[in-house]
């Protein structure tokens, strides 16, 4: 594919980056390296349902960017191939955070018509189980970003699903999330978790997992050691992250570009580092997909927030005024808003002195730490002066129209 593609830009300039998919966070490589002992740890505990036998339920913690998702995909995609009666349903849980939305993609994974009328959860969910006893089958459900779940106190769901089917099990359940205490003190689903921790990648293992992706993604003889292993140990610094480490490597690659080499050096790096957060354009776009695939989505509101937050700290209500200048919402729309920005801990809270809630109130801040160089300057890219002025003017018609993150649940429910 890489021979099909040409060598230099439309300005005669060699190039580089011949497959950008492959940088991004998004790509699934079709080899997993250095997980091979959770992988097999998860084949293994989930294995048993193929011969509806009880397996292994598991929560599966780690920093972000150690490769949980793409693990648990990797291990599931190979049970599945090994039986027709399994079917595999991913759901980020700050996308899809009620039962209903859950079943949704369960009843669209077992190709399942629903009836036009509205119908309640638990009718939705009594004909899964209908479908899925009648035909045999059996569903594996992934709950990425687990933290969504019990942010809307939707942990019911977990229950349901692990004792579906009067004793014979009909799912296996795998929750993903970046926060190891998630289950500390939370028993209220009455299911037991295996926990499965994924430990950050060393710096040996980073460097060839940024190896790998440049093989597959830059041009042959177009990069060196010296300079993946200089991404790889800016990507250690900065948490581990697999992610950051791609971002870095695809702006040095830039970089090599822009000054018309056709080879990346530990100086072209450098410069990618010394760049930061600024990022404009089509790259400013590609740095909002790394954030989205960190946090499992930020809807408008909290990209919005999160411009409000960039200046600095604010108290309560300089959030309320500075937010309502770009769109109405209420306040306690907006305190949710804030919730869930806390709760994907991209922003922390601090009470304000006083023993009146409602006086006092709290003061709000970015947590950098956490989104980096690569998402500082998100929320400003896309919500640039003119872009806000347009939602000033239009927020009323998506109001008319509904919220569309809501549709998963909206179309079975009827609503």
């Amino acid at each position: 594919m890489v021979g099909l593609l040409s060598k230099s830009d439309k300005a005669g300039r060699p190039r580089i980056v011949v497959r950008e998919g492959v940088l991004l966070p998004g790509f699934t490589p079709i080899e997993l390296l250095h997980r091979e002992t959770e992988t097999q740890a998860i084949i293994e505990g989930v294995s048993p349902l193929l011969e509806g036998r009880q397996p292994e339920n598991f929560f599966i913690y780690g920093v972000s960017g150690t490769g949980k998702t793409t693990c648990v995909k990797h291990a599931l995609a190979r049970l599945a191939s090994q039986s027709s009666n399994i079917r595999v349903v991913y759901v980020n849980c700050w996308r899809y955070y009620t039962r209903m939305a859950v079943y949704s993609l369960i009843i669209q994974a077992l190709e399942e018509m629903l009836p036009r009328r509205g119908l309640a959860t638990d009718e939705v969910f009594n004909r899964i189980v209908e479908v899925m006893g009648k035909n045999n089958l059996r569903v594996i459900v992934i709950l990425d970003e687990l933290d969504g779940l019990f942010f809307r106190k939707e942990e019911k769901l977990l229950r349901e699903l692990a004792q579906a089917g009067d004793g014979k099990p009909l799912f296996g359940i795998i929750g993903v999330s970046s926060n190891r205490g998630l289950l500390k003190g939370r028993n209220e689903s009455g299911i037991r978790l295996a926990e499965l921790e994924f430990k950050p990648f060393n710096l040996p293992q980073m460097t060839a997992i940024l190896e790998e992706r440049a093989g597959a993604g830059l041009a042959p003889d177009s990069w060196g050691s010296e300079a993946i292993q200089r991404c790889a140990q800016r990507t250690l610094r900065q948490g581990g992250d697999v992610g950051v480490g791609l971002s870095l490597l695809r702006k040095a690659a830039k970089e090599a570009e822009k000054a018309g080499r056709s080879r990346l050096t530990v100086e072209d790096v450098a410069k990618a580092e010394e760049a930061g957060s600024r990022a404009c354009g089509a790259s400013g776009a590609r740095e909002d997909s790394l954030l989205e695939s960190r946090f499992g989505g930020l809807s408008e509101e909290e990209h919005m927030l999160l411009e409000v937050l960039k200046e600095g700290e604010l108290t309560s209500s300089a959030v309320y005024d500075a937010f309502c200048r770009l769109e109405i919402r209420t306040k306690r729309q907006i305190r949710n808003y804030l919730k869930a920005l806390e709760a994907k801990g991209l922003i922390v809270s601090e009470k304000l002195p006083g023993n009146n809630p409602v006086i006092n109130g709290k003061k709000f801040r970015l947590k950098h730490e956490v989104i980096g160089d690569e998402g500082r300057n998100i929320s400003s890219q896309k919500y640039g002066s003119d872009v806000v002025e347009t939602k000033r003017e239009t927020h009323c018609d998506r109001d008319i129209r509904g919220d569309r993150r809501e549709s998963p649940s909206a179309l079975i429910a009827g609503c």
